[in-house]
């Protein structure tokens, strides 16, 4: 997948975003915030904010940044901060795999249901690492492809199919935290079956 082409399915996806995957990811969105731990006056750096869906569910005494690489997407973000009067929110236009934010700017790195949608996950972490604070936390909420024989098997066969949508099954965690040096502190299943996982790390 290239930058242009992932750009360009999710300007395509902003309308019918919400409606597609609003309800269906909720339960992950929720579980977010109690996993990122966070406190008052935290820097908070959401990676992939889409249309703002995560938004409504962070407390309003922490500093957000939202980037995303899709314009139209960031403006249905952009329209939910408003309608939410949220004034701790700031939305920017950025590729993840050059974020253009100071080493160590952010105590709390978020990447929701973004991770497998990226051309070059490794890097993209690598970013969101150096952005994060030592010690800060960094949780994903994603699909992982699945540890189990047949189910692992099945990702595999499923990804160019889901490519064509704007995403891949077939990440694997365990490899993605061994090239990018982070460790999985707690990991929970979220979603239907379980196939979706909470994944929290302490950024070293």
């Amino acid at each position: 997948m290239s930058v242009e082409y992932i750009e360009r399915v999710y300007n395509s996806y902003s309308n019918v975003y919400d409606f597609l995957f609003g309800k269906v990811f909720q339960s992950g969105r929720e579980l977010g915030p109690e996993l990122l731990d966070l406190f008052a006056d935290a820097r908070l750096l959401e990676v992939g904010v889409g249309t703002g869906l995560s938004l409504p569910l962070l407390p309003r005494n922490i500093h957000i940044t939202g980037v995303d690489l899709s314009e139209g997407m960031l403006e249905k973000a952009r329209q939910r901060a408003a309608s939410l009067h949220l004034k701790n929110v700031k939305l920017l236009k950025r590729d993840a795999t050059q974020l253009e934010f100071a080493d160590h700017s952010f105590d709390r790195v978020l990447a929701a249901y973004f991770i497998s949608v990226v051309p070059d996950p490794v890097r993209v972490v690598l970013e969101m690492k150096r952005v994060c604070k030592p010690g800060g936390v960094i949780v994903f909420l994603n699909h992982f492809q699945s540890e189990h024989p047949v189910m692992g098997t099945l990702d595999k066969l499923w990804s160019p199919l889901c490519y064509r949508i704007g995403f891949r099954t077939d990440l694997n965690l365990r490899k993605l935290m061994d090239a990018t040096g982070l460790k999985v502190d707690t990991i929970e299943p979220i979603g239907m079956f379980g196939h979706w996982k909470a994944v929290r790390c302490i950024n070293p």
